[in-house]
């Protein structure tokens, strides 16, 4: 056993996760889950350090003194917006129908964070984390605060976080509480509400500032509403017809999604190429001026014409 260290312990669950997998086939769900863990445990790294998973949950640990309040804060919302943006980007994957894939959007995250004392000790020929610290973390899992303010997307810092990384909970609009938990006693707890971030709006992206491999610009004889349903729909899109959970790895990434005006998707190619597309849709009388413009390099520029022969013969 080593001498104890000061941590901060984070916790990032599923929510909604158990309800999933009690509905879905039993080989496709729990594949969707592992891919999102896997999403958040990759934005987490390298400010925390994997400590390991734990089913729908990834355990995570970063010393204190190499994070401040401000660090965290920056972290959870990074994380938060790359889940969201890969729930979406697996929605609209695909037209298939399976349970796993029509329940997607009903998954969503939560953190729990603490700070405190851990030691390291040996069980069965593997190093974990141990200490009273560790405990109440994970207790904090099933705390009653949240939903008793009627969240269910949401990070919980317990009190002795937000004092030891100097957040100021009243200034950054926190939700207090309190949970109690034998032998431990009672935890000051204070919840961040991350439902906001998972309601489609305007996503925060730029376009590069290189010259795109191609573009074109059509108008099309529909009205932006229905150009988009027609662009965005998975059952007018034949290379996406097939169950997500079973070619996650070629999932295309949605990094934009302004309903009706603009999306951006991003779709990974053989070997290490990608190959990124922006469609922009503007009103034009009864009519819609769409513009889409690709980007990647220039070994990619085929691959760009082949798209824009599809989207062609797509709406015209």
């Amino acid at each position: 056993m080593t001498k104890a260290q000061e941590v901060v312990l984070l916790l990032a669950d599923l929510s909604g996760y158990t309800a999933y997998l009690a509905a879905n086939e039993p080989e496709r769900a729990p594949a969707l889950a592992a891919d999102l863990v896997e999403t958040v445990v990759r934005q987490l790294r390298p400010t925390f350090t994997l400590e390991k998973l734990e089913g729908d949950a990834a355990f995570m640990v970063a010393p204190l003194d190499r994070l401040t309040g401000l660090t965290l804060l920056d972290a959870i919302d990074a994380t938060t917006a790359a889940f969201r943006t890969r729930l979406r980007s697996l929605k609209q994957a695909s037209a298939c129908t399976c349970e796993a894939c029509r329940r997607i959007p009903e998954l969503g995250l939560k953190f729990v964070v603490h700070a405190g004392d851990v030691v390291t000790q040996r069980v069965a020929g593997r190093t974990e984390l141990a200490g009273v610290d560790v405990i109440v973390a994970h207790r904090l899992l099933k705390a009653a605060t949240p939903a008793a303010v009627g969240l269910e997307r949401y990070a919980l810092l317990t009190d002795a976080c937000v004092r030891r990384l100097e957040l100021d909970p009243v200034a950054l609009g926190l939700h207090g509480g309190t949970e109690r938990f034998d032998f431990l006693g009672a935890v000051t707890v204070w919840l961040r509400d991350l439902s906001p971030a998972f309601i489609d709006g305007d996503d925060d992206w730029t376009p590069p500032r290189r010259r795109p491999v191609l573009e074109t610009e059509l108008r099309v004889p529909l009205t932006p509403m229905t150009l988009w349903e027609q662009l965005t729909s998975p059952e007018n899109r034949a290379h996406v017809a097939f169950c997500a959970a079973d070619r996650l790895a070629s999932v295309e990434e949605i990094v934009e999604w302004r309903p009706f005006s603009a999306f951006t998707r991003t779709v990974k190619l053989p070997g290490t190429r990608r190959l990124t597309a922006r469609h922009e849709l503007e009103p034009d009388g009864e009519a819609t001026r769409l513009r889409v413009r690709w980007w990647g390099a220039t070994a990619t520029s085929d691959e760009a014409r082949r798209e824009h022969d599809r989207l062609e013969q797509l709406v015209t």
